[in-house]
């Protein structure tokens, strides 16, 4: 299984899960290693899968909250790249890249809607089956499911959160993030996101955080 999205795999940057047979998979890790940037193995055959699902259905929180609280700061008078600055230094990678997608309003179009709530689906199947309640998550997936019914199988992942600009009549956006992309580093296992075509701040002095025009 594959985790980081299609912009990472075009890039060589994706992290790979492999399961089943351990000595096998000790013996493919080399080849794997020249082409993804991580590869972890996760257990029995099967096993894959989870981590993957998991992973996306955290996102599906923190897509939501970070929509709540960006509209806050909209609403209260907080500029929108003041408000990323402030809050980037908890390093997610959810906030660092869907952060800027969000105020670019492009929402990610590399991975779709339909994908998403199928991953939020079987999270929820893994769920019932080891009995486990899921409170936040299944809120997020209802309103997931209402951005699907909305805005269709193409949509992109983040789009939900433009229920929340519906709702409250405004839009998220920021010029700051015109020319945004991004890439990842993989750092002791952890991925370090840079930005490009934006101007960070760092330490009280400002960078360019490979700044492209």
């Amino acid at each position: 299984r594959r985790y980081g999205g299609l912009e990472a795999l075009k890039k060589g940057q994706m992290t790979v899960f492999t399961a089943g047979d351990e000595h096998l998979a000790t013996e493919v890790k080399p080849m794997l290693q020249e082409i993804y940037c991580n590869v972890i193995y996760t257990g029995k055959i099967g096993t894959a899968l989870i981590p993957k699902v998991l992973s996306n259905m955290l996102t599906c929180v923190h897509n939501l909250a970070m929509g709540e609280v960006f509209m806050i700061a909209k609403r209260a008078g907080v500029d929108m790249r003041t408000c990323f600055d402030c809050i980037r230094a908890g390093n997610s990678f959810v906030f660092e890249t869907a952060g800027p997608m969000l105020m670019q309003g492009t929402y990610d179009p590399s991975f779709s809607l339909a994908l998403q709530c199928k991953d939020n689906r079987l999270g929820y199947q893994i769920a019932t089956k080891h009995k486990v309640p899921m409170e936040i998550l299944s809120h997020a997936m209802q309103r997931y499911n209402q951005a699907l019914s909305k805005y269709g199988d193409d949509a992109p992942c983040y789009i939900p959160v433009k229920l929340l600009e519906e709702a409250a009549h405004t839009e998220l956006r920021s010029q700051h993030f015109a020319n945004w992309s991004y890439s990842i580093q993989n750092v002791d296992g952890s991925s370090v996101i840079r930005h490009h075509g934006v101007e960070m701040e760092r330490t009280g002095n400002r960078e360019l955080a490979d700044f492209e025009v």
